[in-house]
């Protein structure tokens, strides 16, 4: 193990791995019990290493084997809460939740670090040799801004002012960056130059998934539940626009849901993970005060009221593959045939405990999709394999632990994160289940999806 000299004497062990058994007492895998037991963030995967931050609240980042998961290095953070890591040529980025945007090489040095603004509950993407990053200017005029960074030397090429923090992570496609704020609007900007292409308003409710000339999210949309207009049910559907400038707006009527994972006043008295972030909070000096948040814009429209429910916050994320979109939300996961609007198959994955249960919080992780496949993990501590032609369940390993974060899936394997401090690693059987190496699949985090198409199309 190669440890940073900063750190001996002080950095907590890392026991080594385990192996991961089945239900049936077979050996899956294997697994590592983090340091901390806190919520971790999405590993990510390159040149047989596995970089992980220690979770919510912790100090630590961690480099596996992602053969063996033996421990290959460990880096001390000076701000706690390592957000899911980036990797992109040869460089290894994350920024902590307070507050700071850190790029390493992979063999664990510092190339830079930069202290943006408090808190931070996104991650940042990167995309030909830049950097991008949405942070609140606590400095300054505490306005929230996306910057675009130089990813070897941390010069700024430009920033742009935002409504607020952003949901996850910025996404990129086709030399634009596209992002969704706390509060739902929807950006565009030209990546190279930061010229804003459009705005607008939408409730946005996920980070967007951008393909053939569109750009896909989830909204959130009210129904009154009387006449008053006083009590209403919160809603969520699937919505798209075109990427250019003047483009029409759709929302996709087939997939609205009820949407109680929204709502705070429901969230706030019964969902039991709404206290746990409020615990989660406290912990790291967010039980009064969340700094420059702007946590209004979460709580009116995503039913999030912590620096660490938004920093575990993902959404009914859409990802597309092979011209089908796939998203998990609510209680169920599906797959839409976008132009024709068709949903070609939904399925419930997810048991509740009792049928009757209120889905107060989001119960399935965005889905992993590589070979024809789709990966997702549960609140209640499954990851399951479904067909993304069918969506017959494939199989299912019982983790035992909370997965609220998205799997990644690299050379045979998946690698889950759990909300208890457990990274777990389970053989497919299948070398092909590859390509899914980070949140978002890669560095830009729009899934993988048909690059070579033109991104024009029809009007919507």
């Amino acid at each position: 193990m190669k440890i940073d000299d900063r750190l001996r004497g002080h950095a907590p062990k890392v026991p080594n791995p385990v192996p991961f058994k089945g239900v049936n007492g077979e050996v899956k895998g294997w697994k590592v019990s983090v340091p901390g037991a806190r919520p971790l963030a999405t590993p990510a995967i390159s040149n047989n290493r596995l970089f992980l931050g220690g979770g919510f609240g912790s100090y630590e980042f961690y480099a596996f084997d992602a053969t063996d998961g033996r421990l290959i290095w460990q880096y001390q953070t000076e701000d706690d809460g390592p957000t899911a890591a980036v990797v992109a040529d040869d460089l290894v980025c994350f920024n902590t939740e307070s507050c700071e945007l850190e790029v390493l090489t992979v063999d664990g040095r510092r190339v830079w670090k930069k202290w943006l603004g408090d808190p931070l509950m996104s991650m940042p993407a990167v995309g030909q040799g830049r950097i991008y990053m949405a942070y609140p200017d606590s400095r300054g005029d505490r306005d929230h801004h996306l910057a675009c960074f130089d990813l070897r030397t941390g010069s700024e090429f430009w920033k742009q002012p935002i409504a607020g923090e952003i949901i996850t992570a910025p996404i990129i496609a086709f030399e634009q960056v596209y992002l969704a704020t706390l509060g739902g609007e929807v950006y565009c900007y030209e990546a190279a130059s930061g010229r804003l292409v459009w705005r607008e308003a939408r409730n946005a409710t996920s980070s967007p998934a951008v393909w053939n000339g569109r750009c896909y999210f989830s909204r959130r949309h009210e129904v009154p539940l009387s006449q008053a207009g006083k009590s209403v049910q919160q809603m969520e559907s699937m919505a798209v626009r075109e990427t250019h400038a003047d483009g029409a707006f759709k929302r996709y009527l087939k997939t609205a849901y009820k949407a109680d994972y929204l709502d705070l006043a429901k969230r706030k008295r019964r969902s039991p993970h709404f206290t746990a972030s409020e615990l989660a909070d406290s912990c790291v000096g967010f039980g009064f005060s969340k700094g420059d948040a702007k946590m209004e814009q979460a709580m009116s429209n995503l039913g999030q009221g912590h620096v660490h429910g938004v920093w575990t916050y993902q959404g009914s994320k859409p990802f597309i593959s092979r011209g089908h979109m796939y998203c998990a939300q609510g209680d169920c996961i599906y797959s839409m045939e976008p132009d024709s609007e068709q949903v070609l198959w939904k399925q419930t994955p997810y048991k509740p405990d009792r049928p009757e249960q209120e889905v107060l919080d989001s119960l399935m992780t965005p889905p992993a999709i590589v070979n024809d496949k789709l990966f997702v993990g549960t609140i209640q501590g499954d990851l399951i394999c479904l067909s993304a032609q069918t969506g017959e369940e494939l199989w299912r390993e019982k983790i035992g632990e909370p997965i609220v974060f998205q799997p990644a899936v690299s050379a045979g394997r998946v690698y889950v994160p759990t909300a208890n401090g457990t990274l777990v690693a389970i053989e497919t059987g299948d070398a092909q289940d590859d390509g899914w190496r980070m949140w978002g699949a890669t560095p830009a985090h729009n899934g993988l999806i048909d690059e070579d198409l033109a991104p024009v199309a029809a009007s919507v």
